[in-house]
């Protein structure tokens, strides 16, 4: 009796794993087919890098890769197509991850990396987001199992479900569904000057640590641009306010890195072109498209010298 009712208690499991492994599949497939299929917001930005954009010069970094680097300017001064993969919000890992997926598809002739002065210090944040790159684990698993394994040691669990790997992005499929995110070839422009202003020193945060984890990421970063031709270079971005770039353990750790593997830097900071001038400025961190566009042609004039 005891055997019998045990045995019914694991078909009925069985129905059940049956059942449930059947809807997920039903859907993942109707998740994927709406998230690739999305035209516009960040992850079809992310799309479009990875999975269709063949321009010869390609740019990663944070949102002042985002919101900085305009195409169009360097399409004109190095005569050469351009796109923008950078991404709000996102660090080392996440442009690591994306590079990796790229070259294995394209091989650009350039890449620009915005570098931020804090990437290399640790950020929980940093970690959380890698759930952006979840909708490609299953076309591009050998590239990011050693990424988002370091966000989670149950990477392969979690990822395994179909549904699991989308159902955080349904909703920017239908915002963006209703309200189209315009982007120039990645490039998203901000309008508009700062008005008032008080200049003070951004100065760092001496008790901040070093990522071990992000350190290797630029490491590795670099690594794939050399064993694949092609050129990198990493550059900052102007701020508006005079940045502490001296005693950033950070930033001298990422001038360091260039300096022993022979990578140009353009340092940005405290540029007197762009320090202080608010009429170059949405915000004290970022750039008009005014001033976009003034640090998008210097920059590509410095690459082509």
């Amino acid at each position: 009796m005891i055997k019998k009712e045990y045995k019914l208690s694991l078909i009925k499991l069985g129905k059940f794993l049956l059942i449930f492994l059947i809807v997920d599949f039903g859907l993942g497939i109707v998740s994927k087919q709406l998230f690739f299929s999305q035209e516009t917001g960040k992850y079809a930005r992310s799309i479009q890098a990875v999975k269709n954009t063949n321009a010869q010069v390609l740019i990663f970094g944070s949102s002042h890769a985002h919101r900085h680097y305009v195409p169009e300017v360097f399409e004109k001064n190095l005569n050469k197509t351009t796109y923008n993969a950078g991404a709000e919000g996102q660090q080392l890992l996440y442009h690591l991850a994306m590079q990796q997926m790229i070259v294995k598809r394209v091989k650009p002739e350039v890449i620009i990396l915005n570098i931020d002065e804090d990437f290399l210090y640790y950020s929980k944040e940093a970690y959380d987001r890698l759930s952006d790159l979840h909708p490609y684990y299953s076309d591009y698993r050998q590239e990011l199992r050693p990424i988002l394994g370091l966000e989670s040691k149950l990477v392969d669990v979690k990822l395994f479900f179909n549904a699991y790997q989308t159902n955080s992005t349904i909703m920017h499929v239908l915002r963006y569904f209703a309200s189209p995110q315009l982007d120039y070839l990645g490039y998203r422009p901000l309008f508009g000057k700062i008005e008032k202003h008080s200049s003070i020193i951004n100065e760092t945060n001496k008790e901040q640590d070093l990522d071990d984890n992000f350190v290797n990421a630029l490491y590795q970063f670099i690594a794939t641009a050399i064993d694949n031709d092609i050129k990198l270079v990493f550059v900052t971005s102007p701020r508006l306010n005079q940045v502490d770039d001296v005693n950033n353990v950070s930033f001298n750790k990422i001038k360091n890195i260039a300096k022993e593997k022979e990578i140009p830097l353009i340092n940005y900071f405290n540029h007197k072109e762009f320090t202080n001038k608010l009429e170059l400025f949405h915000d004290p961190s970022h750039l008009n498209d005014t001033g976009a566009r003034l640090f998008s042609r210097d920059v590509a004039l410095k690459i082509v010298k």
